[in-house]
């Protein structure tokens, strides 16, 4: 298949096989986005990989990343943990994070990353390199 070019109103997502795909574990980038009270509590990443997890508006218990989970829950709490000092590539993945990896173009990313243009925003998620598994729906 041909690679386009996307827009700004191409929807992303984070593709978690492009990480298996490329030899990379995409938990130790997980792990390094952690506040510093989530990091202290995990201190061994083989024991957080899946876990009983309660959705607190519906009761209902699945299976889930550890990870993911804190990072869902806890550091997004802090509304310091998406901000302008973080790299434009790191601020979109904890927001793909935070929205439960549901697809965001760029012009819907700068609505959460008001700092950062969708144009900016574009240009270093919809290039030919690949952050953070970052790519086109």
């Amino acid at each position: 298949m041909a690679w386009k070019r996307p827009t700004v109103d191409t929807p992303f997502h984070i593709d978690w096989d492009w990480w298996a795909a490329n030899d990379r574990n995409y938990r130790v980038y997980l792990y390094e986005q952690l506040c510093e009270e989530c990091r202290n509590r995990f201190q061994n990443l083989l024991d957080t990989e899946e876990v009983d997890w309660v959705d607190p508006e519906t009761a209902e218990v699945i299976r889930a990343d550890a990870l993911i989970m804190c990072l869902r829950t806890r550091c997004l709490e802090d509304p310091e943990y998406i901000n302008e000092s973080l790299p434009v590539a790191a601020a979109a993945f904890r927001v793909f994070i935070m929205n439960g990896n549901q697809p965001l173009s760029p012009t819907q990313l700068h609505e959460r990353l008001p700092w950062r243009t969708a144009d900016t925003i574009l240009r270093v998620i919809g290039g030919r390199a690949v952050h953070y598994g970052m790519r086109v729906v």
